[in-house]
């Protein structure tokens, strides 16, 4: 779980940083010309970033000791904190 957290916080503080002024600005205005369905994955939506963040390390990591349902509750818990960390980032901004 504290796993989950880690990964899912990273994945979100990455797209949150490409906003107006932040370290990141260039990396979205780059990927903002690749078609949509490239784009949101790649940064352009933190709810898909964090999800292919979390399905890819999850199936990178556990491999040999794949278990399907583990990997759909890590994607999903992953997007779910992502959901919550935009309402916390928006209220603290």
């Amino acid at each position: 779980m504290i796993e989950l957290l880690k990964i899912s916080l990273i994945a979100f503080m990455f797209v949150a940083l490409g906003d107006k002024g932040m370290i990141f600005r260039r990396y979205r205005k780059a990927i903002r010309k690749l078609p949509q369905w490239l784009y949101f994955p790649l940064g352009g939506c933190y709810l898909c970033f964090v999800g292919q963040v979390c399905f890819w390390y999850y199936l990178i990591v556990y491999f040999k000791d794949y278990i399907l349902i583990d990997h759909l509750f890590f994607v999903s818990g992953g997007i779910f904190l992502s959901a919550v960390y935009h309402k916390l980032y928006c209220w603290m901004r």
